[in-house]
């Protein structure tokens, strides 16, 4: 019996599947999915591999070369289901990256096989000739001595320190000593002693009080017996604690069989801070159609997945934990995706109210430790329902039966590392796959969902009208170019000063979104006009006031904020723009007798931060609240009666075809928070572009009438979802490198698509400079691939073959090469 595996080593042989032999011994201990360890190189190092394939011996018969086997199997189950190891092979064409791109995303960040090269003795030292013996020079017959006393295996490494290494060759050539591997699998497990007396002694005691006394036991021996006649079971750690005793009386009562301790995996969960009142909430007649319709297909095995197009408001989050519900009760999971772990709280305590100790939390923000203990609980089926980012989607459930994806258009789906994943896509693969219903949810569906639904790749559900009635919050249009021809220079309106101050008096609270964090956009000496750059980046530094800094929000790089301009030494440095801090500011002078609260990425940059700013705002402890887009996130906020949007302008002119489609999702969106609770609510949006078909429909809550607008725009220049298009860049910390490579791969890709009578005019664009040519002291060039009359299998084909298989061949050493399938920006 022969296995395919992908061995868990980075570079050249990541996307490589290599063949092994199984031993006899193994052959009814292996299966696709298993962790193995397997001999690599000249060397023969064990190495960590996942197995693929199985095949028969007559399958790789015809080798010229000696097929090596296994040295182990890993573990008593599969760690990756065979299903999971289908997913990865399509992923990996999907998304042209390797197999072991794929791997690590399904892989546990808890395991790992420590491997060490030893040094060893062939003979023992009586079977050690004399003559072998006398051959010995001082320094060889140190070694053979410190091997041979040595009560541990002694590492290569170790040993060439100490000694000459021409030495140990020596013996080497003479036979006496020879290298071997070992390894050792290191699981990241937290363990629980617990300790409680022997059921025996336990019983005489009980039934005889005075035979403690036939025990012979110390002071603090006979404190802990008795402790535990009272206490069926104690951590050992409490144990010590509480009694002040040591580890070695511990030890004592044991080695006597007085007590018994028992070791357990302990489950590392993540503390939660928010939480909501449990109460069970009746489905009006609209949710209730949603949930019955849904359930109908899970019954019907229907592969097609659903889009519930909801108005912010409209309860969708009750419709999910209904088929939760259902869905438990047939006996299968349901993994619930979030765009952002950390901007969810609200939804996490509603899930595990309803649910309990089934419920599990998992994103990229947990220690490695507990993403371990996540994917074991899943595994072993305590956690039948997680809650969380993207990733969650790899965790391996037995049963899964639902994958809900709630505020679908965020962008967050889609990873930024390769392999750069469409978690929606990824959803419905294991529909049509596994008959997993799937469910997406949003106000806002993104484009080419909503398209989708349309042309009936998804089933369509509405829910028109908010769950608690109300109307939808007014939003008033300010026009700011008459507020500066008035004289108003300020970034707030007199409209939304004045009623803020309104429903500041009422007792309501306020929400203001400023998408744009930091003081001020840039800084700048209003002498020379010199500007203040990253210096590794192509991009100003935003200005930080309450720092005294600038940052650069790419890399991270900060500078202190000379008082002097450092080209011409003159002292008028002044800022530019606006930014959440300065909005913070305005508003503190505006309304001093009013708490005010700021939540972006420089406000919640310690743990739990967003947790603590939302807890206080939920509980009145603060009247206004500013933030970037994180104020969309799907929060309620039930004394929230207004909601002002200071710029709707800065999506709109970002040079990417997805502008007015983020526009209209993030007016929409934090227009939502208001009148969430009984009292209704208003929103002023603020815009120098007020004629805007994406500002026009977001005013008027027409996500139809954006749609049918911005589908022709899409239909007309060719972007998705009428054509898919591949975004590869090229960057290297030297600019014409990243430039010639970019140029090689177009000159290249070319040359196979006239090879199959393609036309490459209307398909290729580019190279040209990334709109931020540099980040991070790496210039970056790109070329866009759109499928104009090509089927994308054989574009991706190509692509894959020149990016990975022939990387070598065709581009410099160093060169980094990112590839994203229908990027969410281009910038």
């Amino acid at each position: 019996m022969y296995v395919d595996v992908i061995l868990r080593q980075k570079g050249r042989f990541s996307d490589m599947l290599f063949s092994y032999r199984v031993p006899d011994s193994l052959e009814n201990k292996i299966d696709i999915g298993y962790r193995v360890s397997v001999p690599f190189g000249k060397s023969n190092k064990p190495i960590e591999a996942i197995v693929n394939n199985l095949k028969s011996e007559n399958e790789s018969e015809g080798t010229d070369f000696e097929i090596k086997e296994i040295f182990d199997v890993l573990g008593d189950e599969p760690l990756i289901s065979r299903e999971n190891m289908e997913l990865i092979s399509w992923m990996r064409d999907r998304y042209i990256c390797t197999y072991l791109d794929c791997l690590n995303l399904f892989f546990p960040k808890g395991y790992t096989l420590n491997s060490t090269k030893i040094v060893k003795p062939v003979f023992s030292i009586e079977e050690l000739t004399v003559e072998q013996e006398m051959s010995l020079d001082q320094a060889e017959r140190k070694i053979i001595n410190e091997l041979y006393l040595s009560k541990e295996d002694v590492s290569y490494d170790s040993l060439t320190s100490r000694h000459s290494k021409s030495k140990l060759d020596s013996l080497i050539s003479k036979g006496l000593v020879n290298i071997q591997w070992s390894y050792k699998e290191v699981v990241n497990e937290k363990k629980i002693k617990t300790v409680f007396l022997d059921e025996d002694l336990k019983c005489k005691i009980q039934m005889d009080s005075d035979y403690i006394n036939c025990l012979k036991l110390g002071k603090k021996q006979l404190e802990t017996v008795n402790f535990l006649i009272l206490n069926d079971a104690v951590e050992q750690s409490a144990l010590l604690d509480l009694l002040g005793v040591s580890n070695q009386t511990i030890k004592s009562l044991e080695k006597k069989g007085i007590i018994k301790i028992k070791e357990e995996s302990h489950f590392r969960a993540p503390k939660q801070f928010l939480t909501v009142e449990n109460k069970k909430i009746d489905l009006n007649s609209q949710q209730r159609e949603v949930v019955d319709r849904i359930i109908e297909g899970i019954r019907e095995q229907s592969r097609k997945p659903y889009l519930i197009h909801g108005v912010t408001g409209s309860g969708k989050t009750e419709v999910f934990l209904e088929l939760i519900e259902y869905v438990l009760s047939q006996g299968m999971e349901s993994v619930f995706l979030v765009p952002e772990i950390a901007l969810t709280p609200q939804t996490i305590a509603r899930v595990k109210n309803r649910f309990g100790n089934i419920v599990g939390v998992f994103h990229s923000q947990l220690s490695e430790g507990e993403k371990y203990d996540v994917f074991r609980e899943v595994k072993n089926g305590n956690i039948r329902v997680v809650i969380g980012t993207r990733s969650a989607i790899f965790l391996p459930f037995d049963s899964l039966g639902l994958i809900i994806i709630d505020e679908e258009h965020d962008f967050s789906y889609k990873s930024e590392k390769t392999p750069k994943y469409d978690a929606i896509e990824v959803a419905r693969y294991k529909a049509f796959k596994s008959n997993v219903a799937v469910v997406l949810g949003s106000a806002t569906p993104s484009v080419p969902d909503y398209y989708n639904a349309k042309n009936g790749d998804y089933e369509l559900l509405e829910l028109n009208k908010r769950a608690n009635n109300n109307l939808m919050p007014e939003i008033s249009i300010v026009d700011m170019r008459k507020e500066l021809h008035s004289g108003n220079s300020s970034p707030l309106s007199k409209e939304l000063v004045a009623k803020m101050d309104l429903e500041l008096k009422k007792g309501n609270q306020v929400i203001l979104f400023l998408n744009k964090r930091g003081y001020a956009n840039f800084m700048e000496c209003k002498d020379c006009g010199h500007v203040f750059k990253c210096k590794n980046c192509d991009i100003t530094l935003t200005n930080h006031k309450s720092l005294k800094k600038g940052i650069c929000h790419y890399c991270g790089y900060e500078e202190h904020i000379p008082e002097r301009c450092p080209k011409c030494n003159m002292t008028n440095i002044g800022s530019v723009g606006v930014g959440t801090e300065k909005i913070e500011e305005l508003v503190s002078n505006l309304f001093p007798n009013h708490k005010t609260l700021r939540m972006d990425r420089d406000s919640t940059k310690k743990k739990n931060g967003v947790q603590k700013i939302l807890e206080k705002f939920n509980k009145g402890e603060a009247d206004i609240l500013i933030g970037t887009q994180m104020l969309s996130k799907g929060h309620d906020f039930a004394n929230v009666t207004l909601v002002g949007i200071i710029s709707a302008d800065l999506m709109l002119n970002f040079p990417d075809f997805k502008s007015y489609e983020q526009t209209f999702q993030l007016i929409t969106q934090v227009s939502g928070r208001a009148g969430r609770g009984e009292k209704l609510g208003q929103v002023v949006l603020q815009t120098y572009n007020t004629e805007h078909f994406a500002i026009r429909s977001a005013a008027n809550y027409d996500f139809k009438g954006f749609y049918e607008t911005e589908i022709k725009l899409r239909k007309t220049f060719g972007y998705e979802p009428f054509n898919s298009i591949i975004r590869v860049v090229f960057a290297n910390s030297d600019e014409s490198v990243a430039k010639e490579n970019s140029f090689r791969f177009r000159d290249t890709l070319k040359y196979l698509m006239e090879e199959k009578g393609i036309d490459s005019v209307r398909s290729i664009l580019g190279p040209n400079e990334c709109s931020i040519r540099m980040i991070n002291n790496k210039f970056r060039w790109q070329v866009i691939i759109k499928n104009h009359g090509v089927d994308i299998k054989l574009l991706k084909s190509m692509i894959k073959y020149i990016c990975i298989k022939k990387y070598e061949n065709v581009f410099s050493k160093g060169i980094d090469i990112s590839i994203e399938i229908n990027p969410n920006t281009f910038i």
